[in-house]
């Protein structure tokens, strides 16, 4: 039963205590269609939930229930976790509760899984085949080293990965590429959550500077086409003879050799910058490869880009002799291209035109290919000619005629 009435007054504002016989204190009252009736055993205490509610009504919110002290904490955590993305707590809370519900369920996939999917879907898109073999040779390497769920693979293994590789800037960036492919195939097919980055996005490729350009000797050439194997020669040939990328050599087929024009033809599928262009095929040149020519099929006698490297390796470890000794030949990276950059433009003396063959701008040549070397030694290098039979194949006499 109430006995006497207390008010806690500021402003304009008043808020009735109630004491009761037992010495309880009761704040009643009516606020809208609400009633509040907080009882305490103090008359201090209730005074505080008095001055609540007067601040409550001096704020306009009147209607609201008071937050608890958990409550306040949720409250202060979730703020924080969204300062770093700009976004309020209310937008937050009204995209959670529009998506809820409406998030599809992860399919679980091995790397190993998608990256057969993938190369199959390639397959059917009627992708190149030696673009083809690119992506499987870098994805199967990538799917044995991780062997689990390709949705529990974070940046900083792939990172350790791409790392562990120990290969050149623009090596670990094809490698990155390649990855990133996979990811985001994966996510395209939700095995990876939609609507999100992979984690080898976050991935940052690698500078591709290759180091100082590096050029070899007519000597080292002679050196390495005098014992390459059938299979090698032509790899080697075409690179310090006639300047073709690594990949646009390996696409090359006998066909595209015209001997008796003296040229090369570089399709556009065939080509790096889906250009075709056509390519002097000099007198040296011709000389090494007629013993070996066919009338179709590839003209190396590798097609995956990792067997070739390795057949590579051991051939310029072991293969070489020199003398009576067997010398290790100092693989340098890109070095066919550059030289015959270096050799050719001092032969000719048009950057245009070396441009031109090579696939590339004036300023790229100047900047990425070329060496200084002089016309003497330029003129050493396009001499450097086979001096002795290498294969049973009977061919015409090579065109020894100098072609500028």
């Amino acid at each position: 039963m109430k006995t006497k009435r207390i008010e806690v007054k500021e402003g304009n504002i008043s808020v009735p205590i109630y004491e009761f016989s037992d010495g309880r204190y009761c704040v009643d009252m009516l606020l809208g269609k609400t009633r509040k009736r907080i009882t305490r055993t103090s008359l201090e205490a209730a005074k505080i939930e008095a001055r609540k509610l007067i601040a409550q009504i001096a704020t306009g919110r009147a209607h609201e229930e008071p937050m608890t002290l958990a409550e306040v904490e949720d409250y202060r955590l979730a703020k924080g976790k969204l300062v770093p993305l700009g976004v309020s707590l209310l937008t937050a809370v009204e995209e959670w509760t529009a998506g809820r519900g409406k998030i599809p369920l992860i399919v679980t996939k091995t790397v190993s899984e998608v990256a057969e999917e993938f190369l199959t879907s390639k397959r059917v898109e009627g992708v190149g085949f030696f673009h083809l073999e690119d992506r499987k040779y870098r994805m199967n390497k990538f799917a044995a080293a991780f062997p689990g769920r390709i949705d529990q693979i974070s940046t900083h293994e792939i990172e350790v990965w791409l790392n562990g590789l120990k290969v050149s800037g623009r090596t670990r960036n094809n490698y990155r590429n390649a990855v990133l492919q996979l990811f985001r195939y994966a996510r395209a097919k939700r095995y990876l959550p939609r609507n999100e980055p992979t984690v080898v996005e976050d991935v940052a490729a690698a500078s591709p500077g290759e180091g100082a350009i590096e050029i070899y000797t007519p000597k080292e050439l002679r050196l390495l086409l005098s014992q390459a194997p059938a299979k090698l020669l032509p790899f080697f040939a075409i690179g310090a003879l006639a300047g073709l990328r690594s990949q646009e050599i390996m696409r090359l087929d006998w066909s595209d050799l015209r001997f008796e024009q003296g040229f090369i033809e570089v399709a556009a599928e065939k080509a790096k910058t889906a250009s075709r262009r056509l390519v002097p095929l000099l007198p040296a040149l011709a000389a090494w490869l007629l013993p070996l020519r066919q009338k179709s099929g590839h003209v190396v006698g590798y097609t995956r880009n990792d067997v070739l490297c390795e057949a590579r390796q051991r051939f310029c470890k072991n293969g070489i002799k020199e003398g009576d000794e067997v010398v290790e030949f100092t693989w340098k990276p890109n070095a066919l291209r550059h030289s015959y950059a270096s050799y050719r433009l001092a032969d000719i003396k048009d950057a245009a035109r070396v441009a031109l063959e090579m696939g590339n701008s004036p300023t790229m040549l100047f900047r990425n290919y070329r060496e200084l070397v002089t016309e003497k030694q330029a003129a050493e290098w396009f001499s450097v000619l086979p001096t002795v039979t290498r294969s049973a194949h009977k061919t015409s006499k090579p065109i020894l005629q100098r072609a500028a």
